[in-house]
């Protein structure tokens, strides 16, 4: 692209809410709230002129910010952590909640040099040293060469609160601008051509993304009491019966007193300190050896603590912190800050809290805005149930069928594997019968007579377990204890070696897939997704297996990222009236209108399964890539 056609924006905000100084500004959603606004908007044009619009009077402030993004339109527009500035732009454009995005953004070609720079550095080196992303560090790393570096680091490194010293904002967002548009130039550059689609994709999700920010999700909180109750009550009854402090269940070090001193129980494993292990999964392990010794009294009361710390967990993590979040944003709802790209695998993640810092003390605060919406069990089904849309809507889902099966099946071009989607059998119940040696056609038929409980249905429930953990390199000792920890399935370590062989041999093109991946990421120096993400590899010797892992792992997770971001870029361009929600586990959440949710459904779901790959990803998907789901009126319903 041309250097003429790239403008830069950048905003600096305030709060209104002068009790809310050292955090509104930081929170996009408080506009709509009138607590907090866009102070200043900064926009380098082609021609390198800066158009500068300050916030003295809001009416004419957002008039002036929707003419001058109405000038972009068709134009590529960095940003630095764009998400933040469209999710600010389009609270300041528009005040409805669920209201539709307004045109003169969408039509604006959205870039971020944050994300730019994460995709050409992404790798082993990146997160092991914690490469910071902030702009004032690549421009310490890629522009040290410009004239204005040193005066531009110095301005950053000032520690002036948002909405004080208007002089110093103005005057940084101006060099934010030039500087935002001298990494995008110099970067942009270096972009593979196998890179571009890819990333252009995650740049075209920045719009539903932004705006889903500033959406969030309403709270229930009749359920959220009752689950008040029940969670704290859980805990207390469990704490009673016992005779021990409700602490104790969060305490690893009182919980391994009480273990290995009072009950006299022998550990299972030990943490890398020497500590006797406390986890859930030593302490499941710990109940199954009780029980064969026929303790069962003992073995019980691990029983009642682990479903102590599984409610204490819950309480914590997702009512305590409900409640936080509902007194700081004071509105009913309750808001997750996305983060595009939050993992190496190119995974969205969700921060819960917005993060002061005080310049004079260098004292961090955190106040609650959301709960760990990225983390949520798929089995809380009461935490999801207080999760509702906005009145008048209805959220739907739209899951990724089998995907990580089906992209391996893809990627290792198993002919055994591909058959099976191509042909739309059943890939757990293939598995399972080549665990007990039975042809696939006989083991269906037997299996449908059981109507749900036997020996095949059991069998097919085995293979659904190996088909799940045998993709990435593993050992029969390994698979057992996954799957006792996670499945709650008792496999000896023999039957776990028996199931990986018969796995290694059912799919032969999957181990040689392995192989062929850890060579091929040697020669090249990173391993690479459908659509052209990479990881740099480069602790071969240092971390032998972690580094082969990655190489194996990474194009099957970084492609599922990469179907995720299509599957939001799609609906967002064609669908606008399933608005997206939410990233979570392998689906996508939208909001819909509740008086025309099946039909937006409906145009949803048939729109993800008719998806063209060949123009992301270069090629056409052999098999399909479905998607499949439901909608309700909370986010419990729908699974």
């Amino acid at each position: 692209m041309a250097e003429h056609d790239y403008y830069t924006l950048d905003f600096e905000t305030r709060a209104i809410d002068t009790k809310m100084s050292d955090h509104a500004a930081l929170e996009p959603w408080r506009r709509r709230q009138g607590k907090a606004e866009i102070m200043s908007a900064d926009i380098l044009r082609p021609d390198g002129s800066v158009l500068q619009i300050v916030n003295d009077d809001q009416k004419l402030f957002s008039y002036r910010l929707k003419s001058a993004l109405e000038e972009m339109k068709g134009h590529v527009c960095f940003a630095h952590n764009a998400t933040f500035d469209v999710a600010w732009a389009i609270a300041d454009l528009q005040p409805d909640r669920c209201g539709a995005i307004p045109e003169f953004i969408q039509n604006i070609k959205w870039r971020d040099t944050g994300l730019l720079v994460k995709w050409l550095i992404n790798g082993q080196l990146a997160e092991f040293t914690r490469f910071g992303l902030s702009l004032a560090n690549l421009v310490k790393t890629f522009l040290p060469e410009h004239p204005d570096c040193q005066a531009f680091l110095e301005m950053k490194a000032q520690g002036v609160r948002a909405g004080e010293n208007q002089a110093y904002w103005l005057e940084r967002g101006t060099m934010d601008v030039k500087m935002t548009y001298a990494l995008a130039m110099k970067l942009m550059a270096k972009v593979p051509v196998s890179m571009r689609t890819g990333l252009i994709t995650e740049f075209d999700c920045i719009v539903p993304i932004a705006n889903s920010w500033i959406t969030g999700f309403r709270i229930d909180r009749k359920l959220l009491d009752d689950n008040n109750e029940f969670y704290s009550k859980a805990k207390t009854r469990i704490a009673s019966e016992l005779g021990v402090s409700e602490a104790m269940f969060s305490s690893p070090k009182q919980l391994g007193k009480f273990l290995f001193a009072d009950m006299g129980l022998t550990p299972h494993s030990y943490t890398p300190s020497g500590n006797a292990g406390t986890s859930k999964g030593d302490l499941m392990w710990m109940e199954y050896k009780l029980r064969l010794a026929g303790h069962d009294d003992k073995a019980n009361i691990l029983k009642k603590i682990l479903e102590a710390k599984e409610s204490t967990t819950i309480f914590s993590k997702y009512v305590k912190t409900t409640y936080e979040a509902l007194e700081h944003t004071g509105d009913g709802y309750i808001y997750s800050s996305p983060r595009i790209f939050g993992t190496y695998t190119g995974r969205m993640t969700y921060s819960n809290t917005t993060t002061s810092k005080d310049f004079e003390t260098d004292e961090k605060t955190k106040f609650k805005t959301s709960i760990a919406m990225h983390q949520i069990p798929r089995k809380a089904k009461r935490v999801r149930q207080m999760l509702l849309p906005p009145e008048g809507f209805m959220v739907g889902e739209l899951d990724s069928a089998g995907q990580e099966s089906r992209l391996m099946a893809i990627r290792s071009k198993d002919q055994v594997m591909l058959n099976i989607f191509q042909r739309g059998l059943n890939f757990h119940s293939m598995t399972g019968a080549s665990i007990i040696g039975m042809e696939y056609d006989v083991f269906e038929e037997r299996r449908k007579a059981e109507d749900g409980e036997g020996h095949y249905t059991e069998a097919r429930q085995r293979g659904k377990l190996t088909n799940l953990a045998c993709n990435f390199r593993i050992g029969g000792k390994a698979l057992s204890e996954q799957a006792f920890e996670k499945y709650e399935v008792m496999l000896d370590i023999s039957t776990g070696n028996h199931l990986v062989k018969t796995f290694a041999k059912t799919y032969r093109g999957v181990p040689q897939y392995w192989a062929d991946v850890i060579y091929t990421s040697k020669q090249a120096g990173y391993t690479e997704a459908f659509g052209g993400r990479r990881f740099k590899l480069t602790d071969w010797q240092t971390h032998r297996w972690g580094t082969e892992s990655s190489a194996i792992m990474f194009p099957i997770q970084g492609s599922g990222a990469s179907m995720k971001e299509i599957a939001i870029s799609e609906l967002s361009k064609n669908i606008p009236a399933a608005t997206f929600a939410l990233d979570l586990h392998d689906a996508s959440f939208f909001y819909m209108r509740e008086d025309s949710a099946k039909e937006i459904f409906e145009s949803a779901e048939s729109h993800l399964n008719n998806i063209d790959y060949e123009k992301y990803w270069g090629f056409k998907s052999p098999i399909p890539l479905p998607y499949e789901g439901g909608y309700g009126y909370d986010f419990s319903e729908i699974k």
